[in-house]
């Protein structure tokens, strides 16, 4: 009776991973350095992903803080706010009270103890002002182009004591997010490459060890397709556990490096998580893996297949 065509595949699966415990100590290592070269790319990947969340929680770096004069009561702080609103270039207007100020000085970390022997309240009002960005538009110099024409307009009312635009820390920033994404993909293609490489020398070695067998399957009638099936499906096997040891490493290095990063971000008052691979992500990593196996099985294998003929 003929087999179907699911249980030839399911046979063939079966086939590959027998082959793998047939030389155990070898293909685990080969695993390893799989699961290493794997686990490169995606730690590169959640750092330079992290980076991006981390830019994304700091203020805009076209806000505009606009100090106004000391003789400015709150009142005129809040009239000059609203007229600020109508202004075609601006999103945003937030005004902060010198209370307000005081409010949130004391709970900056460090400053609770300075601010408690101040006599009378030294801030200003403190007007934050946010340019209109274009809608099809997130070129950030742009936008920070148009808020320097803003500030500069701020600047020349006689309410206005001081108005400042810091963004060369926010330009940092964003130059290094600019990097961390580049080494990951840096990263990634090369040790995606090593990945091929590296399945497909080990297949190779496996096509080489069972030549005589391939020989005889031949003599039989065994065409180069169906011979080929096995060590694609090793070549699966080899890339899906990889891919698991590897979103194990990853997992474990996001656990090692949280700890400090969480420490780094309580300098700043701003508490950050790392975040890990999330489902969608994990399983791209799967998939991308067992490709990459497939991938490297068909192209080391089927040239040698071809190049063993029957006795």
């Amino acid at each position: 009776m003929a087999e179907s065509f699911m249980q030839t595949q399911q046979r063939h699966a079966l086939t590959a991973w027998r082959d793998l415990f047939q030389r155990p100590m070898g293909n685990l290592l080969t695993l390893m350095v799989l699961a290493v070269a794997l686990s490169l790319p995606a730690t590169f990947y959640l750092l330079a992903k992290n980076v991006v969340a981390v830019s994304a929680q700091w203020q805009s770096p076209a806000e505009i803080n606009v100090f106004l004069s000391p003789t400015q009561t709150e009142q005129q702080g809040q009239a000059l706010a609203d007229t600020l609103k109508t202004w075609p270039g601006i999103d945003s207007v937030t005004y902060v009270s010198p209370s307000e100020g005081m409010t949130a000085l004391k709970k900056q970390r460090g400053f609770h103890q300075a601010v408690t022997l101040l006599e009378d309240n030294p801030l200003p009002s403190v007007i934050v002002v946010a340019p209109r960005g274009d809608a099809d538009s997130d070129s950030t110099r742009t936008l920070s182009d148009r808020a320097s024409g803003l500030a500069e307009q701020l600047r020349q009312r006689d309410e206005v004591a001081e108005v400042r635009l810091d963004t060369d820390w926010l330009a940092r920033l964003d130059a290094i997010k600019t990097l961390a994404m580049t080494m990951a993909w840096l990263f990634s293609i090369l040790m995606l490459a090593a990945v091929v490489l590296l399945v497909g020398n080990t297949l190779r070695l496996q096509v080489l060890h069972h030549q005589p067998r391939i020989q005889v399957m031949k003599m039989v009638g065994a065409t180069d397709s169906f011979i080929l099936r096995p060590y694609l499906y090793m070549g699966a096997w080899l890339g899906s556990l990889a891919a698991v040891v590897a979103w194990i490493l990853t997992a474990m290095n996001t656990w090692l490096m949280d700890g400090a990063v969480h420490q780094f971000a309580q300098l700043y008052d701003k508490p950050f998580t790392l975040s890990g691979l999330s489902w969608d992500e994990s399983l791209l990593l799967l998939m991308g893996s067992v490709l990459l196996g497939v991938g490297a099985a068909l192209l080391a294998t089927r040239r040698h297949l071809k190049e063993i003929e029957p006795v």
